[in-house]
């Protein structure tokens, strides 16, 4: 072959490289500039839900994300209660997650206690390079470790914001996410599917009922919804709305969550909590490995 032939092939080649090297990176700066446009219509605000088990309400939850000049701020909690011999097993776990205005994790920190050994992650990004980690489970010392990070990541409590943000939701749609679970201490590569689209019926304000002492629904309002599902199974399965705010879940297998007003989800849990009192088992003396699978 002439060897100016082989010349023009390789700089075409390379050409050809360079400008595909360049689409992509600037392909990545697109995504990345409109998650943050559209990370901006963000609003602050409180869900407030009920934790049913068969019927029964055993616990609240509550989302609330709070915004700044400078980042996303989402902290949820959850309170469930569970028979077990010799009293009542209280699940206590909170969560706060740090994001960027463009929806990249700066540091988060979860929790979980009550009648399980207490047990906390502290979690920072890095450089966009590495997850530094504090795990501290009962009286051990804190573990610190670091895991390599091979793209953006992302919380369970912040994939439903990321699905939603950028257009409405669309059945059949899927997306692939670098996710931490606190529970399992591991990140992967997780897939989420928005598997169907429904209507619900929700309550956003109550009246106290005077012959019950109990709070009921005084307005409601339809609200749509789409399904995620996580391939293979976890924690990001439930209903979102537009806005990726959760409708409905059953996150822990046998509790439901559903969204509702403030006074039916808390003052009523904590009425008949107060009426009813209940022995809370104490945390059972297991190793701390046990809490984290």
């Amino acid at each position: 072959m002439n060897r100016r032939v082989i010349v023009a092939a390789a700089l075409v080649l390379a050409w050809l490289a360079g400008m595909a090297a360049l689409a992509r990176r600037e392909l990545y700066r697109g995504e990345t500039e409109r998650m943050a446009q559209a990370a901006l219509l963000i609003a602050p605000g409180a869900e407030y839900y009920t934790v049913t088990a068969d019927s029964l309400l055993v616990g609240y939850a509550s989302s609330t994300i709070d915004t700044s000049a400078t980042g996303i701020h989402v902290t949820e909690l959850l309170i469930a209660e569970s028979q077990a011999p010799g009293g009542v097993r209280r699940l206590a776990s909170r969560s706060l997650v740090n994001l960027t205005r463009g929806m990249k994790l700066v540091n988060f920190q979860f929790e979980l206690g009550e009648s399980y050994v207490p047990y906390k992650v502290f979690g920072r990004v890095e450089n966009d390079t590495s997850l530094m980690l504090i795990v501290s489970a009962g009286t051990a010392a804190p573990d610190t470790s670091r895991v390599p990070l091979r793209g953006a990541l992302m919380l369970p409590t912040t994939v439903p914001l990321a699905v939603t943000l950028e257009q409405r939701p669309k059945v059949g749609r899927r997306f692939t996410y670098h996710v931490y679970d606190p529970l399992t201490g591991t990140v992967d590569v997780d897939t989420v599917r928005v598997r169907a689209e429904s209507l619900f019926v929700l309550t956003d304000s109550a009246a106290l009922d005077a012959g019950t002492t109990r709070w009921a629904a005084a307005h409601q309002d339809t609200v749509r919804a789409w399904r995620l599902e996580q391939a293979g199974g976890g924690l990001i399965e439930g209903w979102v709305d537009e806005k990726g705010r959760l409708v409905q879940a059953t996150p822990l297998g046998h509790f439901t969550l559903r969204r509702t007003a403030y006074e039916i989800a808390f003052q009523n849990w904590s009425l008949d909590t107060k009426e009813h009192p209940r022995a809370i088992l104490p945390p059972p003396g297991a190793a701390a490995a046990a809490v984290r699978h």
